[in-house]
């Protein structure tokens, strides 16, 4: 895969479309998952201007899959900003927005326990359950981290911060997440 990835990147930096298709194929729906649990309503419409910037900018592209899709997530970050920029909303309507999503997405807990809760979630709701138990810095970074497959490294350069703040991000979400799971977890 990653040689059919490569030569993909090639062909796709000599203007040939069956390059951008092949690349579209295997990374959009990494892209659209990070996208959906941070733009909920306009992923679709980011995803598609990250594309086009890609497609603008591939000619100057240099380096492998792995480094390919650093750079697909970079764009895509500054396309989500850019978005919330000229949409007019700050980082407090951001959050309202994120908060308004994840009570519509919300589980019925009343009905069901948190364990028979998640065990009928599919992969992608279990992901949308769980970054939006999160402030949106920590589910940005365990996106770009899992979803994306990207080291600390590419993560802190993503969100231009130091690798160092990046792995407290990530301990901390991870940290407050344990911490919710073992507090609904009633045992038997």
């Amino acid at each position: 895969m990653t040689i059919e990835l490569e030569v993909a990147i090639e062909s796709a930096k000599q203007g040939n479309d069956q390059g951008i298709v092949t690349l579209f194929r295997s990374f959009n729906p990494q892209l659209l998952r990070f996208l959906k649990n941070q733009a909920p309503n306009q992923y679709e419409d980011i995803a598609s201007e990250t594309w086009l910037a890609i497609a603008k900018g591939i000619a100057n592209f240099n380096g492998n899959p792995h480094d390919f899709r650093s750079w697909m997530f970079s764009i895509a970050r500054r396309k989500l900003v850019d978005h919330y920029r000229t949409a007019g909303k700050s980082k407090i309507a951001f959050e309202n927005l994120r908060t308004r999503f994840s009570q519509e997405q919300s589980l019925n807990e009343a009905d069901s326990s948190s364990e028979a809760a998640i065990s009928n979630l599919s992969a992608e709701s279990a992901i949308e359950e769980l970054v939006n138990q999160l402030p949106p810095h920590h589910a940005e970074v365990l996106l770009l981290r899992i979803l994306g497959e990207l080291s600390v490294e590419e993560v802190a350069k993503i969100v231009e911060k130091s690798p160092e703040a990046v792995r407290v991000i990530q301990y901390r979400a991870l940290n407050s997440l344990s911490k919710k799971f073992k507090r609904n977890f009633v045992t038997e």
